[in-house]
C-alpha cells in the first residue's frame, strides 16, 4: 500500500511539475539551447525528487507484486 501511496504523490509533484513548465512556456522554445538546458535541468530535477519521494514514503523495499 505504501509504492501506491508514493506513486500518487509522485504523480501529483510530476503534474505540478509540468503544469509549471507548461506555464512559462518551455514547450514554445524547445529550440533556444538555453530553454533546451533548462528544461531538461528541470526535468533531471523533477524525476530526482520523484526517486525521494518514492523511498521516503515506500521505503527502501521495491514493490511486491507477489507475497
Amino acid at each position: 500500500m505504501a509504492s501506491f501511496k508514493a506513486i500518487i504523490l509522485m504523480v501529483i509533484w510530476t503534474a505540478i511539475a509540468g503544469y509549471g513548465l507548461f506555464t512559462i512556456g518551455a514547450h514554445e522554445h524547445f529550440r533556444n539551447p538555453v530553454w533546451a538546458l533548462g528544461t531538461g535541468l528541470a526535468l533531471l530535477v523533477t524525476h530526482m525528487i520523484n526517486m525521494a519521494i518514492y523511498f521516503k514514503v515506500a521505503g527502501e523495499r521495491p514493490f511486491e507484486w507477489f507475497r
